[in-house]
């Protein structure tokens, strides 16, 4: 009787062992994820990732070309103001030097 309450004894605590495994197996099933929701969520992290990069580029990129565009404004006022400027000394010198060859045919004459 012995041995029979020893193979009993021995098949439950098998059986115990047995159930403990499945269940533990179906909770490690059931928390496993398939390869494509994986995939899905790296998408997910990823396309976050794009959307920040733009946000941040067009932080960064904005005031540097309203910055630009500004500084390239004022240039070409600059330029525009020098090309008066040289318009303006380029008169004054070919008055000058028509009031002197006048000036200079009058007292030849």
């Amino acid at each position: 009787m012995t041995q029979t309450n020893q193979h009993h004894d021995r098949s439950h605590s098998l059986a115990r062992q047995f159930r403990v495994l499945e269940r533990r197996l179906t909770r490690l099933e059931d928390t496993q994820l398939t390869g494509r929701e994986v995939n899905s969520s790296f998408d997910h992290v990823y396309e976050e990732i794009d959307t920040l990069e733009d946000q941040m580029n067009q932080i960064v990129d904005t005031p540097a070309e309203k910055l630009y565009q500004r500084l390239e404004a004022r240039i070409d006022r600059l330029e525009l103001k020098i090309e008066q400027r040289f318009d303006e000394l380029n008169r004054k010198f070919e008055l000058t030097i028509a009031t002197s060859r006048d000036r200079t045919s009058r007292s030849n004459d």
